[in-house]
């Protein structure tokens, strides 16, 4: 009898496996169409926080503050107000040239009546401007993302910590980029699906 409802459970669940498994595909295909089909598009909004940020080793906060007191100038307000606005312009700016030299028309920026939206979340920027991020593409009518990315951009050589940053996210812009052609292309870079 334990055999006999051994193999009953085994059967039912070897039914029930590819049933699963075709719905699963089925959603991965429609991603893959949705991510797409985004080419298509205007505009996309693209969003930047820094908030859990390690710059320099030291989180967002502590990197302003101290830059702040060795510093003449007023590094909080010049941080909030010039140079993260400078920082963001820097990837948009690398981000669109590439797009639209490789022919794509779909602008990326503040655009918040977008119906797809790329969230950047900085995660860390070393002493030479390197700098990593986490994306999330989403459909803003949706909570879940689509999907996600990795971003980096190698930092610079010369120059203050501002304009070394700055290469950074100049070249975390031309990164966001090549993964974007892939998405359009095969609506996949190969990080979730």
């Amino acid at each position: 009898m334990r055999k006999l409802l051994f193999l009953s459970f085994t059967i039912v669940l070897a039914l029930c496996i590819p049933v699963d498994s075709l719905h699963a595909q089925t959603s991965k295909k429609e991603i893959r169409e949705i991510l797409k089909s985004m080419q298509n598009e205007k505009e996309i909004d693209v969003s930047i926080k820094f908030s859990q940020a390690i710059i320099h080793g030291k989180s967002e906060t502590d990197f302003v503050y101290i830059e702040d007191i060795s510093s003449e100038e007023d590094w909080i307000n010049l941080w909030e107000n010039e140079y993260k606005p400078s920082l963001f312009r820097d990837l948009l700016g690398s981000f669109n040239n590439y797009m639209f030299d490789y022919g794509y028309k779909v602008r990326f920026g503040s655009f918040e009546q977008s119906q797809y939206q790329i969230k950047l979340n900085v995660s860390s920027i070393s002493e030479n401007g390197s700098v990593f991020m986490s994306g999330f593409i989403k459909n803003r009518d949706q909570e879940e993302s689509l999907y996600e990315l990795t971003v980096y951009g190698r930092g610079g050589t010369f120059g203050s910590k501002i304009n070394l940053m700055g290469d950074g996210f100049k070249r975390a812009g031309i990164d966001l980029a090549k993964q974007m052609i892939s998405v359009f292309d095969r609506g996949k870079v190969g990080i979730l699906y």
